[in-house]
Formats: C-alpha cells, structure tokens, sequence
C-alpha cells in the first residue's frame, strides 16, 4: 500500500513491475468504478512501475497465455528464437490463424484481410495480422507462441508489411490492462490519444463483449438479470502515416 497508496497484489521492484488479480465480481461495478483500473494504472505509471491487470477469467480458460505474458515481463520466458533464423510467408489457412490466436493471444482469434507469419523448423511461431479498410489498415492482432521470444519478429512482420502493400496508414490499439504499447513505439507509430475506459458483461463467469447486449434501456436491462459490467484500464489509440 505504501507504493501508490492503494493495494497492489505483487509489486517487484528490481522489475518496476506490479500484477492485480482482478476477480470479476469484486472487480464489476458493483464494488468498483468504471475508472477504478484506469486509475490504478495510471498511480503506477506514475511511480514508473508497469502495472498488469489479471482477469478472473483469462486466469480460468487462458492459463498458459497469461503464466507466458508474466514470464515475458519478467524476462524469464524460456525459449528464444531470432527473427532473422526465421521463414517469413503469408498464412491463407484461416483455420490455422484461427487456431494460433486461440491458442497463444490473450484476445483470441479476430477477423483480419492480411496474415503474416513467422516460421522456425516449419511451425508457425508469430503472427501478425492486418484488417483492411480502403487504403487504410489496422493492425488487429501480433503474438508469439506461448512460452516463446522471438526476438526481431515484429518488426520482421511489420516491415514486410510496409514493403509489400499500399497504404495510407495505419492504425493499432494497445490495450493497458496488458500493455503500456511499447512495441508500437518501436515499430514507429506515433501516439494519436488515450481512450477512456470500456465494459464487457459478466456472464456465466466470462467476459463477454458489450456488442451482444444492445438493447433499449441496456443498463437496467442488464442489472434486472443481474448481470454487470467490469472495466478495463482503456487503450491507447497509435497509427502509423506512410510517407
């Protein structure tokens, strides 16, 4: 408590680095504000510390995906590949993108026009994929596989990218629950503005996306089935302008 002058779950200092648990009923906005996260986020970027936000949920059906973010914060992730070492080819099986996301990105599988993947011993080991929007694109999704560094692969896969389609520019989202948007940083996009902070619905002990409950009077309508909402820490908007 001393740090922020708030509770922080895991604080290590050698790190700069903090982890909250966020259980989602003590976390919904029975109990906290929609800028309760947000805040917490932004008392430790404050002090320098990086803070991560754990959910219950991602906790419960994404295990190996969040023990591997903590690894690579840490920097103790246990196998490291080179970019360089690496075979880069564009990836049409959908179901083999659909399958790497699930399985790897603490956000799943997205709908995307471009995929772009690394390839080490034939295996597919990061991907990163684009959605189109006339001349514009949005960066949608980059991971590696779990347990994995591969170390030069973003920029490997982003600059392929750039050499090899047309584009105004280019728009990405870093969400700061888990990211502070480093990786955009490095890769060139510049920091356009910080969005405030979004819901999903409670149910059935997951996280689910607010587009599923538009209805009339969605708020109440939702609080009268006893089904809340929980915050995240917002985003960061980054886009890349081709010159």
């Amino acid at each position: 408590r001393k740090i922020i002058g708030k509770e922080l779950d895991i604080y290590l200092p050698k790190k700069n680095i903090a982890f909250e648990f966020n259980g989602l009923y003590w976390h919904s906005e029975i109990y906290k504000d929609k800028n309760y996260h947000k805040n917490k986020s932004t008392l430790c970027s404050n002090k320098n510390i990086e803070l991560i936000h754990i959910y219950e949920d991602d906790w419960d059906f994404r295990n190996n995906i969040v023990k591997s973010m903590i690894l690579n914060k840490i920097g103790k992730t246990p196998n490291k590949i080179y970019g360089r070492k690496c075979t880069i080819m564009e990836v049409v099986d959908n179901e083999e993108v659909k399958s790497f996301l699930n399985d790897n990105h603490i956000q799943g599988f997205v709908n995307s026009s471009i995929k772009i993947g690394l390839f080490y011993n034939n295996e597919l080991v990061s991907l990163m994929t684009f959605k189109k929007n006339d001349l514009n694109y949005e960066l949608n999704r980059y991971c590696t596989k779990i347990f994995y560094n591969v170390i030069g692969g973003a920029s490997k896969l982003f600059n392929y990218f750039i050499k090899n389609y047309k584009f105004k520019s280019i728009i990405s989202f870093s969400n700061l629950s888990y990211s502070s948007g480093h990786i955009y940083k490095t890769l060139g996009f510049k920091q356009i503005k910080v969005l405030h902070p979004d819901y999903s619905y409670i149910v059935d002990g997951l996280r689910k996306h607010k587009f599923n409950f538009r209805v009339k009077n969605e708020k109440n309508n939702m609080l009268s089935k006893n089904i809340f909402r929980i915050y995240d820490s917002g985003k960061i908007k980054f886009e890349f302008i081709n010159q």
